[in-house]
């Protein structure tokens, strides 16, 4: 049963890894799926107050990972609130019309029809809906160290 149980949990890790790169599944669901289920199954288990605080707040981290890495590399090539405003609505509009895909172009297509129609300079409006695809990236990488770090946390809490 242990060997089963551990692959099952393992299975779920591998589905939330793929879920960091396919921005269409919710983040931390597998990882929190893993975790109730673990506990449903061992009732002996009881998880450290640490772990499951520090989970939780690293799983609101983990959701909030795409906005902030946007906001920041917007602000930091010259963009403004209402920049920041565009990419979030291009990654919800990018992703209903694109699936995974729209959630890479549909901020930078947004930012760039915006901001081109406000100042007419291509370059500076390419700059900054490039500074979209930056975003995307490093707010894949964090995730994905984030989601690690929970992972083996989850294993070296239960054993």
């Amino acid at each position: 049963m242990d060997i089963f149980l551990v692959i099952l949990i393992s299975i779920l890790f591998i589905v939330e890894i793929t879920a960091i790169f396919l921005p269409v599944l919710p983040d931390s669901i597998f990882f929190w799926s893993a975790v109730i289920l673990y506990r449903l199954i061992k009732t002996n288990l009881n998880y450290s107050t640490s772990f499951l605080l520090g989970a939780v707040l690293i799983t609101i981290l983990i959701f909030l990972a795409d906005y902030l890495a946007n906001a920041y590399f917007i602000q930091k090539n010259g963009g403004d609130f209402k920049t920041i405003v565009v990419s979030v609505i291009g990654m919800v509009f990018g992703s209903l019309f694109l699936g995974p895909l729209g959630f890479i172009l549909g901020p930078f297509v947004f930012i760039f029809i915006v901001q081109y129609w406000q100042s007419k300079d291509k370059k500076n409006s390419f700059k900054l809906a490039a500074a979209s695809i930056f975003a995307f990236l490093a707010s894949t990488a964090a995730r994905l160290g984030m989601q690690l770090f929970l992972m083996i946390w989850f294993f070296i809490e239960i054993y």
